[in-house]
Parts: structure tokens; sequence; C-alpha cells
């Protein structure tokens, strides 16, 4: 039975990015070996060949939505131009202003409405920490040599959404999940970054309305890959994939083959057209080794677009 629900996760560390759905399915799938052994993964996997169990978001700061890619035309007036400009730099729109238009969805009614308001978008700002280099054989600092770190930290919490088509790994992912949120996520987890407090919660009825609508169209709220995606305006990103856990550390068979091959995704904010079944795929062949695998499943919000057919 389809049921969706929630991670809420709120910062108890520096971050190094917005986490997107293939870092977390990956992180989390190190401890489902980790607390269930390399069988329970290798299970866990295999499953996705034949009936996709659940897919899960990126990272969405609450109250906000990746702004879907669309085709823009406001060139009306100096004015409007500029307009023009900044919405194109604009990534994420606060969820009341998606709700208003998700019906009859409009680039340029959007992009007015964020100008006239002076509505606020998010954008995460870096934090640099510069830093002493240490000399790793005698311990001391190396003279005059420094480096900085950009990291992020706000006030803010995380959705990652989770739809289940079947329940068989429910209590696995969940416990999976928690674990690796506080232990941390990303390459900088073994110093401490990354960590989040996690709380998993049902929708809220606006999260129930939104993610109830059907329409002929929809923008992903996960970063995605697959032949049967249908893409009405997107961009792409090329993704530079490391192994985790111990294979990052150590390699496979002892080769240090710990990245794996570039491939290139649809970003979150993409749009496409609507499909019958789970959308995206489970990539393979991205390493020598055929056991790694890479999430590139779309998570789908539905939007009817204006000018385009009407929803079903």
């Amino acid at each position: 039975m389809k049921r969706q629900y929630k991670f809420v996760l709120k910062p108890l560390s520096f971050y190094s990015d917005i986490y997107s759905a293939d870092t977390i399915f990956g992180t989390v799938c190190w401890y489902i070996r980790y607390l269930y052994g390399e069988d329970a993964l290798v299970t866990f996997l295999n499953d996705f060949n034949d009936d996709v169990p659940f897919v899960i978001s990126s990272c969405i700061p609450q109250g906000y939505v990746p702004k879907p890619l669309l085709s823009f035309t406001l060139k009306d007036s100096v004015k409007e131009i500029e307009a023009d400009k900044q919405f194109k730099n604009v990534k994420w729109i606060p969820i009341d202003l998606f709700i208003k238009y998700q019906t009859n969805y409009s680039q340029d009614a959007i992009a007015k409405e964020l100008t006239e308001r002076s509505l606020k978008t998010f954008n995460l700002q870096r934090i640099d920490i510069t830093r002493n280099s240490i000399n790793r054989i005698t311990g001391m600092v190396r003279e005059g040599i420094l480096f900085t770190d950009s990291y992020y930290y706000e006030d803010i919490s995380y959705n990652v959404y989770v739809t289940e088509f079947n329940s068989k790994y429910s209590d696995i992912f969940k416990k999976a999940f928690s674990v690796a949120c506080s232990m941390g996520f990303g390459s900088d987890s073994s110093t401490g970054k990354g960590v989040f407090d996690v709380k998993l919660q049902d929708l809220s009825e606006i999260e129930k309305n939104i993610f109830d609508y059907q329409s002929n169209y929809f923008v992903t709220l996960s970063e995605c890959a697959g032949s049967n995606l249908d893409p009405v305006c997107y961009t792409t990103m090329t993704k530079y994939g490391k192994l985790g856990g111990e294979f990052s550390q150590k390699g496979i068979n002892g080769r240090l083959l710990f990245n794996k091959k570039p491939v290139v995704l649809y970003e979150i904010g993409s749009s496409f057209k609507k499909a019958d079944s789970v959308l995206g795929a489970m990539l393979k062949n991205v390493h020598v080794d055929p056991r790694i695998v890479q999430y590139a499943y779309a998570y789908p919000l539905f939007f009817n677009i204006q000018g385009l057919p009407d929803a079903n």
C-alpha cells in the first residue's frame, strides 16, 4: 500500500551541502550494511530491479520547493528584463506561492509576485573557515601555508520526503536513516560535520494537498536519470561520485578504485511529462565492481503548466 511521510532534519553541526537523494541513499546503504550485514544490503538493492519499494527526495528546505524549470518569456519592459535575470538565479520558491499557481503554473506570474511582494527566496550562505596547515610528520604548523574550508550552517530544517510502495523495508530504512543522521553525511562526516537531529513525521495537510494533486507534468524533488524520463525543461549536472564507507578507505580487493564513473543527472527542479510508472532508474555500470550502483529515481511533485494540456 502506498504511503508518504517525511524525515525532518535539523542541523547540529556545519554541513557541506544540501544533500541530494543519491547521497542520502548511498549513506543509508552503508548503515544497512553495518546494522544488518552485507547480504541484507545486496537483497535490498536487488529488489529495486523488480519492484521499486520506495523513492526519496533530496533535502528540501522547510517552507520552500524547487522552482520548476520552464521557458521564461517575460520581456515587456526594462524592469521586467532585470527581473528575468534575477529570477533565473532563483532555485527555491516559497511553498505558498507554488500552491497558488500549482493548477495553472506560470513562470512570468511567479517572477512578478516575487518582485512585487518582495518575497524571500531561499539562498544558503557559505561560511569560510581558514586554518593553518599541519605537517603530519612533525605535528607542527607549516609556516605561511593556510587553507580554507567552506561549510553551511543555517537555523533551518530540511524535509526528506519518502514514498513507500510497499512496507517491506520500512523499518530497516527508517533505522538506518536515523543512525546515518546521528553519525553524519558527506565527505567531512569523519570530522563531525553533517550531523542532524532527525524526526519522522506525517505530511502536514498543506503537503498532503500539494502531493495529492495530479497532472500531466511534474517537477522533480531529486536529481534523476533514466530513459523513461520525458523532459519538458531541464538542466543537467555531471556527478563525479565517490565510494563511501570502507571502500573510500581501503578500496576494493586491495585496489583504491574509490571513484565512480561520471554520470549525467537531471537537476532538481527539472520538469517532465507524467508517466504511469516510477520514473528514473538505479544506474548500473558506474564502477568496475558491478555491485556498485547509483540511485537516480525522480521524486515527483505534480503541477499544471499554463498553456499546456490540462490535468487528468
